[in-house]
């Protein structure tokens, strides 16, 4: 297993480079001279061109592409990002903090679909082609066909507005994480329950399942062991590409929230035409989706011995 990580950990280098390059490429693939965007947003003026020759000679800017990028990746690696163009603080520093809120949100949000999906598509799968499954199925299709921010809306008029039991804004306390949770929770949840039906119908059919039950063992217990357990790495799959993609799909549901999270913090970012900011944003988020897919890849492993590599000599 150390061995197979640190395969893993070596074809990670390339693809993280890659994301560094793309990072760093976002400064000169947006319109305008960056030195010029930093330089307005320090003097709230336009700059002299004295002003931006002493600039691009400060920081390098002067120098080809290639010599840019490695000054950028070299102290990006220390975690230097720079400086937001509308704060002055670190990038690092921020991305980090409003990183974790989203992750802790998230975290809450698919703690909350798993609940709900899980149990729920194994009785569409036990029950295919009765009532119920038929009721869960056209359920999970409605509630997949509703945007995020709609079921975010909807829960705010409803508990906010109407009944007033929920605060709609805020991150202070417990309460605040409610709302926003249900709405990741509810929406993951739905797509969740359609792919736990599927990937379960297909393990029951498997011949090591009936076997399982031709030794008369508890249908809890074949469940659980036999069929469940095989049933999980494309539901894995899906919860991995759900954190995944958590910094593009959480941007509607912080914003509509006011969560301070790092989707709000990259739709303000763009707003303002922040790019260190931004540039940072895309960095850090590459590199968590890069490891997520390593976690997600050595969970498989631990939950289906067969499909482990091999190590050198066994």
């Amino acid at each position: 297993m150390l061995q197979t990580t640190g395969k893993r950990l070596i074809w990670l280098a390339p693809i993280l480079l890659f994301t560094s390059f793309f990072s760093f490429s976002l400064m000169y693939l947006s319109p305008g001279d960056p030195a010029r965007l930093i330089l307005e947003a320090e003097l709230q003026a336009p700059p002299t061109g004295e002003q931006l020759a002493q600039y691009e000679k400060k920081h390098g800017l002067d120098k080809s592409f290639l010599s840019q990028y490695g000054l950028w990746l070299a102290r990006a690696l220390h975690g230097d990002l720079g400086r937001s163009l509308k704060t002055g603080r670190e990038v690092f520093p921020v991305l980090l903090e409003k990183l974790g809120n989203t992750a802790k949100l998230f975290v809450i949000g698919m703690g909350v679909s798993i609940v709900i999906a899980l149990p729920l598509g194994v009785l569409a799968a036990v029950k295919a082609d009765s009532p119920m499954d038929h009721f869960l199925r056209f359920t999970s299709l409605g509630g997949i066909s509703v945007p995020n921010f709609w079921w975010g809306i909807l829960l705010v008029y409803l508990f906010s507005v109407k009944l007033q039991w929920l605060p709609a804004f805020g991150s202070l306390e417990s309460k605040h994480f409610i709302l926003p949770a249900a709405t990741i929770g509810i929406t993951g949840a739905m797509d969740l329950m359609r792919l736990t039906r599927t990937s379960v119908l297909e393990v029951l059919n498997r011949n090591y399942v009936r076997t399982a039950r031709a030794k008369g063992l508890d249908e809890t217990a074949v469940l659980l062991k036999h069929v469940l357990r095989n049933a999980l790495i494309p539901i894995i799959t899906s919860i991995g590409l759900y954190f995944g993609h958590m910094v593009g799909g959480s941007i509607l549901i912080e914003t509509l929230f006011a969560w301070p999270g790092i989707g709000r913090h990259l739709a303000t970012a763009a707003s303002m035409r922040d790019l260190p900011v931004i540039q940072g944003i895309v960095f850090v988020s590459g590199i968590f989706f890069v490891l997520l897919n390593l976690l997600v890849d050595l969970t498989y492993s631990l939950l289906d011995p067969q499909i482990r590599i091999k190590e050198p000599g066994v």
